[in-house]
């Protein structure tokens, strides 16, 4: 019989568990969808680097190509964000942006991928000479709290980044009501903005060990800081409410526009 290496069995078993997670959160949300309204879709990202000598404003002269190429074939609504570094460290994220897309659903992101592979090879071409992107993977996008603002095109806003897993005897199952607890909480200091889980899916690294990303978005770092405030003193006071995951430390990022479209209801 062929023996497997003990480490090639470990992490086939971590990568097996992910993707038992992701299915059983499919599954869950499913239902859910039917009595809470959780709202689903996609998201595409690639971590990037500046190519020597270059800097934002070329990597926006391309984003004009790609937005004009957008809005002559993409088949299906997409938007897409720049995120950019305002408190990390970079010798845990050692890159200069993030490009990142969504859609309503993974068929409609496959939809504008084939749009893009279609036709877009010249401005992909211009791309590749002004960023060293690390690859390009696709996510789970699960809206846990709607922000109480409408994007703007163009507009700024910032993001929270947290790496999270279940803690020890929870459950995608446990989500739900968790999920309500915190959204009172958050109601009640007057936090208005969105809260989203990324979970990991096509082509993510199979070193990824957690079980998602933690994301909450905000108007301005005063709000950000504001919402840290409300935090401490919650723990101070003991009445923060439970958390069912780990996360590491937060990053915050800037988060820019660049296309918004949205779906018609």
């Amino acid at each position: 019989m062929l023996e497997i290496d003990p480490l090639i069995q470990i992490k086939m078993e971590k990568i097996m568990r992910k993707y038992l997670t992701i299915f059983i959160a499919l599954t869950s949300m499913n239902f859910l969808m039917a009595d809470d309204h959780v709202e689903f879709g996609a998201m595409e990202g690639l971590q990037c680097n500046f190519a020597d000598g270059k800097d934002m404003s070329d990597v926006m002269k391309v984003i004009s190509e790609w937005n004009e190429y957008g809005d002559e074939n993409f088949s299906a609504p997409y938007s897409a964000w720049i995120f950019t570094p305002v408190y990390r460290t970079n010798s845990d994220f050692d890159f200069d942006f993030m490009f990142l897309g969504f859609t309503t659903s993974m068929q409609e992101m496959g939809k504008v991928q084939d749009d893009w592979q279609a036709g877009g090879s010249k401005i992909e071409e211009k791309w590749s000479r002004v960023t060293n992107c690390l690859g390009q993977s696709m996510s789970l996008n699960v809206e846990v709290r709607s922000p109480k603002y409408d994007w703007e095109e163009g507009g700024v806003t910032y993001a929270s980044i947290r790496t999270c897993s279940l803690s020890e005897g929870k459950s995608v199952a446990d989500l739900p009501a968790n999920d309500s607890i915190w959204n009172k909480y958050l109601d009640d200091y007057g936090f208005e903005g969105g809260v989203w889980r990324w979970w990991p899916e096509t082509g993510s690294a199979t070193t990824f060990t957690h079980d998602y990303w933690n994301v909450a978005s905000f108007r301005s770092v005063e709000e950000y800081g504001a919402g840290r405030d409300a935090r401490l003193q919650a723990m101070m006071a003991d009445t923060r409410p439970e958390e069912i995951h780990d996360c590491d430390t937060p990053r915050l990022y800037k988060s820019t526009n660049i296309r918004l479209s949205v779906a018609e209801s």
